[in-house]
């Protein structure tokens, strides 16, 4: 009983509307259809999949970790991202993968969150070609 895919993350929020926004706006992800839970959220679909819920209440737990570190998404277009975050005044770091056709840009969200964009194949070969910083650890757990 394999498993077969990332089915969605939760990010706990403390502006809901704010993170929404953030979120449409600079990842593309929309807004769509949840549950009448008791408390309040979003959910943010990537086409048909809501992979993205934002919460913004949770009881206090024991069982919490400080463990998870970013998530990172597959994209295309790298230089449409940095001017996206750049208009929006949002810092950004970025690197080639070192012997990998691969380059990332990492930023946070409103509330701090991690997010990783992975890029492939001529955004890959056009960042390091325009110099990109080759970092294979960025100082961490990678």
């Amino acid at each position: 009983m394999p498993i077969s895919a990332i089915n969605h993350y939760n990010v706990m929020v403390s502006d809901l509307e704010r993170s929404v926004e953030f979120y449409a706006e600079v990842l593309g992800l929309d807004p769509g259809d949840r549950p009448p839970f008791s408390t309040h959220g979003a959910w943010l679909y990537l086409g048909e999949q809501p992979i993205l819920h934002l919460s913004t209440s949770r009881k206090a737990t024991s069982q919490k970790s400080d463990a998870f570190d970013h998530i990172a998404f597959t994209a295309s277009d790298v230089a449409a991202f940095r001017a996206k975050l750049a208009q929006r005044g949002v810092k950004f770091d970025e690197f080639a993968v070192p012997d990998r056709e691969l380059h990332q840009l990492f930023f946070r969200d409103p509330d701090g969150v991690e997010i990783e964009l992975q890029f492939a194949g001529e955004d890959a070969r056009a960042a390091r070609a325009a110099g990109a910083k080759v970092d294979s650890s960025r100082g961490r757990n990678t």
